[in-house]
C-alpha cells in the first residue's frame, strides 16, 4: 500500500532507519538478488538525495 501524502515521510524515514540500521549492524549477508538490486537502488536515492540539499532546505526553511 502507498504511503498517504500526510505521512509519507514519516512512514519512508523510518523504513530508511530500518534499512541503514541493517547496513551499520552487518545484517546484509545473504541478500537475494532483489535485495541487492534494491540496496543499490537505496544508495542512488541517497545519492539524488544529497543533489536536492538546497531544495530541501528551502522546503525546511518555510516550516521551521
Amino acid at each position: 500500500m502507498p504511503n498517504m501524502s500526510y505521512c509519507r515521510f514519516e512512514n519512508t524515514v523510518n523504513d530508511m532507519r530500518d534499512c541503514i540500521n541493517a547496513i551499520e549492524d552487518g545484517e546484509c549477508d545473504s541478500l537475494s538478488s532483489y535485495e541487492v538490486r534494491a540496496l543499490k537502488q537505496f544508495k542512488e536515492m541517497g545519492d539524488e538525495i544529497n543533489r536536492l540539499d538546497i531544495d530541501i532546505d528551502l522546503i525546511l526553511e518555510r516550516y521551521v
